[in-house]
């Protein structure tokens, strides 16, 4: 099996009767399709509440990378939903960071 070949199960991971977004049925792998779905995603999360415009997601190797920053846990969590939402059925990896923004506890020393 070469290292750019897609499992044999081509999505098989999908619950029974899950066609994916927008009745796209057993094109997860297509990388067409996750592009569009990628791009879905970026549309979405701009429109809602609150706008996370700072978080990206970008197709690497066959699965979904999304990364980025947002100001609170729930805003988190919302994020979350929302891309496992959008990109049911694909293999997603997140590193999405809340911001510290909290007042320093003491002061800073320089030097």
């Amino acid at each position: 099996m070469s290292p750019f070949a897609q499992p044999a199960s081509g999505g098989a991971d999908r619950p029974a009767g899950d066609v994916g977004h927008a009745g796209h049925a057993g094109n997860a792998g297509n990388a067409g399709n996750i592009e569009y779905r990628v791009a879905h995603l970026h549309d979405r999360l701009a429109a809602e509440e609150p706008a996370e415009l700072g978080v990206r997601a970008e197709v690497r190797a066959g699965s979904v990378v999304v990364t980025g920053t947002v100001p609170s846990a729930e805003c988190r969590e919302k994020l979350l939903r929302t891309v496992h939402e959008e990109l049911a059925g694909l293999a997603v990896h997140t590193d999405v960071q809340v911001a510290e923004t909290a007042s320093p506890d003491h002061a800073e020393d320089l030097p």
